[in-house]
């Protein structure tokens, strides 16, 4: 039998970043009837310097890329423009700012910078993007300038600078600099666009300025009374459909102007400290909500027969400052995207503020950061410039201390583990990716490669010589030729016409790189998602003083990717008729204008080899696959790739399934190849399906277990899956598939078929509500306004009906969390419970857990072949396999803050309505 030790680790020192600029990539269109365009995206920025890509998707939420930072970099603003275009799909483009007199474009499909723009100015602080050329305008179609979006950035001694973007991708030129109003001290804080030609800009000289972008000049100036004789801060300030201004200043005060006279027509003062984020929402643009330094979130509504506004209720979702905010609402969709320096972006529903849970996304990252050599039991991590590589210690049985896994003696000292190497990197890009190699025979070390958006790097680990008393690993750097010959096929039906060139693989840079099983092949998704691959020949050492010796063959293959149809713009809704209960209104909702992401959709997020070496597979953000199979050292396009189907969302995740002797006799469907089975999951409602490359079909277990046969509990949970880890047994039949996200675990047995579930109402995630979180909670007349990640989980059963193991007959009753932090291990045993149940021969089909919070991974680091117990219920000389996993963790309150304004507010950072 086997026996499961978890190895929980919080010693990874993972520093989330900041959240500074929220920015959607389409303006709102409440009134529109029609559904949210689906090249919507949410633009994330750090305070590090990235950018993080998401798909809304109707409310699945899904993580898509990286736009990696760099040393002394930050995001201080975003905007987002789209080129004219009549038939409403221009270019959607993503501008930033950040401590820097430099405007940046970015090239979202290769994660690089488009263009740099100085404006010549001081720092910049603030950027806003001119509202899109209404229908009704009557411009010249041909005057990109007049059609085009202009953008206008405020600077810290005061001016305004307008850019325009006209010319297309990486255009953008100065036109003007208005007028300077005020001191040289009056920086720019925060701005808006009251219309297409009036900038409306909050100072922090206690003034909002109105300026007309057509004569340069300041048309009116709005004071604020100040505060102890101090300047006030206008930190955000919107516009109201209507024309009207709001603003939110240092004073904790949101104030409401007149948008003709600019005369104050009321203030609400509802936070303690600095407000510093604003959004305005609704149909006619009658909900404002406002964050500040003081964690709380306040809903203002009209209120009353005159109209005017009041504080209806707020909220802390946040545990520190509430630093950015951005709204979008379309049809039934309508929320509200806030963060702050508690790293944590939080979804917030809009409309359906009183009705529905907020959605908070983990601040730990949405792909692996976090690897495992289970050979060598080695654990490595990597963020920004930096890799670290850990030992796991290993567990041995104390026949004193009962049936359970303890550290060898004088190994209690590092806590389980011993850091072996850490690797800076000299560059100031950050690190996008990283793999390391089994270990080489002969004692001869790891090969380890790093990338970033510039560079790709090799690394050679060695351990330490034997008569050293070190531990650490001796790295030294390997040589990348830059006279590579890459070789490209032209054709994709197996011709052997080819284009040659040379390629420099070690400045091409990378977003994805990886290391075959068996240490022969390098694979490289460069920049702007081209698949390279090339031949590494690794020779052991011939005796413990020599080195290894690693070279390159003398060409590069760049690997073909299928052509695919391009996606038909969203038709648009059939007109209403005339009938005698339903009149046509007089004016249907202006046209939702898709947008265009060019080739980004085409992006490739993932990608795998076989366990065998002779397989790869990678996979985009628009749901194809591509794989790849080796044959005669050449790696050509699998034949049956056609076949493969396309997704309803990107993947998640995705993994071969290991080839094992099933004591059931081979289906019909079984191929050649014994490990041509991959597993995906799709980012949109946790979809599992299993293919067979060789075939182009579905396996015979994803036939009889299709989607709707997984738990609905596992449909509906948010985030979406971060990795997967197959457990196997040379001792038994067994296939378990782990799949684990930063808040949950799961566990499928694939030699079990899933029972049948039946539908309920709202099984689908994303189908019903504003786009956020689930429906609240009733109990007892109080409104439960917490963190809901994921609904809850029905009360296990006991009688195991439906063939799942609860968590505490997993885990076992005497398992302690370590919550130092300092990553001891225990051992996972059994419980009297689950012994009965495992002599009796009856096991779950599936199993899960959300004990595990902010995890990083979930890790095999070892298994041991056999171990004799002796405990109570253990037969005398019992073989048990013990495979040892690794839970690493970041809890977040670990994580170093600045302090908080409101102290006394810690406790009640979660709470309800106040």
């Amino acid at each position: 039998m086997t026996h499961v030790s978890l190895h929980r680790c919080r010693f990874i020192d993972f520093p989330p970043s900041q959240i500074t600029a929220l920015a959607f990539s389409h303006p709102s269109a409440p009134a529109s009837p029609y559904p949210p365009p689906k090249n919507l995206r949410l633009a994330i920025g750090r305070a590090n310097g990235s950018i993080e890509i998401w798909n809304p998707l109707s409310g699945a939420w899904v993580y898509e890329s990286t736009l990696a930072g760099g040393k002394d970099r930050s995001i201080e603003g975003l905007t987002w423009i789209q080129d004219h275009d009549s038939h409403g799909r221009g270019l959607l483009r993503l501008f930033s700012i950040g401590y820097s007199s430099v405007v940046t474009e970015w090239d979202i499909a290769t994660g690089r910078p488009r263009t740099h723009t100085d404006c010549n100015g001081g720092v910049i602080w603030s950027i806003a993007a001119q509202p899109q050329l209404h229908s009704s305008e009557k411009v010249n179609q041909d005057d990109q300038e007049a059609c085009a979006q202009k953008i206008a950035v405020g600077m810290q001694d005061g001016t305004l600078t307008i850019l325009s973007t006209a010319g297309g991708k990486g255009a953008l030129s100065y036109i003007k600099t208005l007028m300077r109003a005020g001191t040289s001290k009056s920086r720019v804080l925060s701005m808006v666009w009251q219309n297409r030609h009036t900038v409306v800009s909050g100072m922090a000289d206690s003034t909002i300025r109105v300026w007309d972008i057509r004569t340069g000049r300041a048309i009116s100036r709005l004071s604020l009374n100040k505060d102890r004789g101090r300047d006030v801060l206008v930190w955000a300030v919107r516009a109201l459909p209507n024309g009207d201004l709001v603003s939110a200043d240092s004073r904790g005060e949101v104030c409401f102007w007149d948008g003709d006279k600019y005369a104050l027509k009321q203030r609400i003062k509802g936070h303690h400290g600095d407000c510093l984020a604003l959004e305005v929402g609704g149909i006619s643009g009658d909900t404002v909500i406002s964050g500040g330094v003081d964690m709380k979130t306040i809903l203002y509504k009209h209120t009353g027969e005159v109209r005017k506004w009041g504080q209806v209720t707020l909220r802390r979702f946040h545990k520190h400052d509430v630093r950015a905010m951005a709204a979008y609402e379309c049809g039934k969709f309508s929320v509200i995207a806030s963060g702050g320096v508690d790293m944590t972006p939080i979804i917030i529903p809009l409309r359906q503020f009183f009705d529905e849970a907020q959605l908070e996304i983990p601040a730990v990252p949405q792909s692996p950061i976090v690897t495992s050599v289970p050979e060598s039991r080695l654990i490595m991590s990597w963020w920004e410039r930096e890799v670290k590589i850990w030992r796991i210690q290993e567990l041995g049985y104390d026949e004193k201390k009962g049936d359970e896994l303890y550290l060898f003696p004088g190994e209690e000292e590092g806590r389980g583990r011993k850091l072996l190497s850490r690797i800076v990197l000299a560059n100031d890009e950050y690190i996008t990716s990283a793999s390391i190699s089994s270990p080489i025979p002969q004692n001869g070390g790891h090969v380890l490669a790093v990338s970033t958006i510039a560079e790709v790097k090799l690394f050679l680990l060695r351990p330490p010589r034997p008569s050293s008393d070190s531990t650490s690993l001796r790295v030294s750097k390997i040589t990348i030729p830059d006279s590579l010959r890459l070789e490209t096929q032209e054709d994709e039906d197996g011709s052997d016409d080819e284009m040659e060139e040379d390629i420099d693989l070690a400045n091409e840079g990378a977003r994805l790189v990886r290391i075959s099983p068996n240490r022969q092949w390098l694979s490289v998704v460069t920049p702007d998602s081209r698949v390279l691959i090339v031949k590494l020949a690794v020779e052991p050492p011939a005796d413990p003083k020599s080195k290894v010796t690693i070279t390159f063959e003398s060409s590069v293959f760049e690997l073909p990717r299928q052509d695919r149809p391009g996606s038909a713009p969203r038709a648009p809704p059939p007109p209403i008729t005339d009938t005698p209960s339903k009149r046509r209104p007089k004016r249907l909702a202006p046209r939702v204008d898709e947008g265009d992401l060019e080739t980004y959709p085409r992006t490739i997020n993932h990608h795998l080899f076989s366990s065998t070496s002779d397989l790869l597979a990678v996979s985009d953000l628009s749901g194809y696959l591509d794989t790849y199979i080796l044959a005669n050292s050449t790696w050509k396009l699998n034949p049956k790739n056609p076949l493969l189907p396309r997704l309803n969302s990107s993947l998640s995740t995705l993994t071969f399934r290991p080839s094992f002797p099933s004591p059931s006799p081979p289906s019909t469907s079984s191929t050649t190849n014994p490990e041509d089975r991959l597993i995906l999951i799709t980012s949109k409602e946790n979809h599992i399906l299993e293919l067979h490359l060789t075939t182009g079909v579905l396996s015979d277990w994803s036939r009889r277990n299709p989607p709707t046969h997984l738990p609905l509990e596992f449909r509906k949970l948010k985030p979406h899956a971060t990795g997967t880890f197959f457990e196997t047994s040379q001792w038994e039949a067994k296939q378990r598939l782990w799949i684990w996200s930063a808040n949950w675990l799961w566990m499928f047995d694939l030699l079990k078929d899933l029972p049948e579930v039946k539908p309920r109402a709202e099984a689908a995630r994303g189908k019903l509500g504003s786009g956020a979180g689930h429906k609240r909670v009733m109990t007892g007349g109080l409104v439960v306004s917490g963190p809901i990640v994921n609904p809850p989980l029905p009360t296990p059963v006991k009688t195991n009906t439906v063939g799942t193991v609860t968590d505490s007959e997993w885990e076992g009753e005497g398992y302690d969390d370590d919550e130092d932090g300092g990553g001891a291990s225990r051992a996972v045993v059994p419980t009297s419970t689950q012994k009965k149940r495992n002599k009796g021969g009856v096991k779950g089909a599936f199993w899960s857990s959300n004990r595990y919070k902010n995890m990083l991974g979930f890790l095999p680091v070892g298994c041991r072949e056999e171990i004799l117990i002796k405990g109570e219920g253990w037969k005398s000389g019992q073989v048990l396999e013990a495979m040892e996993m690794v839970v690493v963790e970041r809890p977040m309150w670990d994580v170093k803050m600045p302090p908080r304004f409101c102290k006394d507010a810690g406790s009640s950072a979660r709470g309800g309505t106040m």
